[in-house]
């Protein structure tokens, strides 16, 4: 099989190395804080720094898994990030969260979804 000279440059190619860092959250954590690597299929630097401060954003802040129930089947909520409103803490301005899970109760048409919350 022959592969262009380029293409085959650019995938023995060294990755590329975006950093990302907080000083409010070295600055919290101290010595606690952890280090996250992660290996993607992003091709140039500005979309790899942009991917670090996404990730920076995401997972710098305590987080909760918590388990909500919400009227009707809601299957279609699983692996999506919603905005849900409720009379319980952390909740009543309206909160972002990712669904981890989602189980429909056909018997009473509800759904219990699993979340992950930024506490801060």
């Amino acid at each position: 099989m022959n592969v262009d000279a380029d293409f085959r440059a650019w995938l023995q190619s060294p990755n590329l190395i975006a950093v990302a860092s907080s000083a409010a959250l070295e600055t919290a954590w101290g010595e606690l804080a952890a280090v996250a690597e992660s290996v993607s299929a992003l091709a140039n630097k500005a979309d790899a720094d942009a991917e670090a401060a996404r990730q920076i954003n995401l997972f710098g802040a305590p987080m909760v898994v918590e388990v909500l129930q919400v009227d009707g089947l809601r299957i279609d909520l699983f692996a999506r990030p919603v905005t849900l409103t409720a009379a319980r803490a952390g909740y009543t301005a309206g909160a972002t969260v990712f669904v981890l899970g989602a189980k429909e109760l056909d018997q009473v048409e509800r759904t219990n979804l699993t979340v992950l919350r930024k506490l801060a």
